[in-house]
């Protein structure tokens, strides 16, 4: 599980290194190359290949009858790379999908138990700041759904 928070750069050719906790989490329990794919609330995912094989899985398996798991499914795939780290442990984020993140140089990594994401700092920032809402009440609601025993 990946887990914690990082602050990183981009540099002019698009790379940006993958926390060394990660890589070794990668490199000891999941097989290469990573996926990355564009989000939600606009960062990146990046999947070691065994989790996005399974999510690919439950992508085919959805009805494509219905308009809007086409959608969906179109606009997962269309912005969807294969990524390796190199020596030094980072990966090339595309053009397509800088802009799509809106990435700047400076960048947030977050581990979120089977994938990483990263976004682009005042965004993050933004997002954090805007979800204002206390853990208590975030663990009131997730409650209220049947979530539940999550202790700390």
């Amino acid at each position: 599980m990946f887990r914690g928070i990082f602050h990183n750069s981009i540099d002019e050719k698009g790379r940006v290194s993958i926390p060394a906790r990660f890589r070794d989490q990668i490199q000891n329990n999941h097989s290469t190359p990573l996926v990355l794919t564009l989000g939600f609330d606009q960062c990146l995912f990046l999947y070691p290949s065994d989790t996005w094989q399974k999510i690919e899985e439950k992508l085919s398996s959805m009805d494509s009858l219905n308009a809007e798991v086409r959608q969906f499914q179109r606009t997962i795939m269309r912005a969807t790379d294969e990524v390796d780290l190199d020596q030094q442990g980072r990966i090339v984020i595309s053009p397509v999908l800088r802009k799509e993140a809106g990435l700047g140089k400076s960048v947030v990594i977050v581990g979120l138990l089977n994938r990483i994401e990263i976004w682009d700092k005042q965004k993050y920032e933004s997002y954090h700041t805007q979800s204002s809402q206390s853990l208590e009440l975030l663990g009131q609601k997730l409650s209220d759904k049947g979530i539940q025993d999550i202790a700390f």
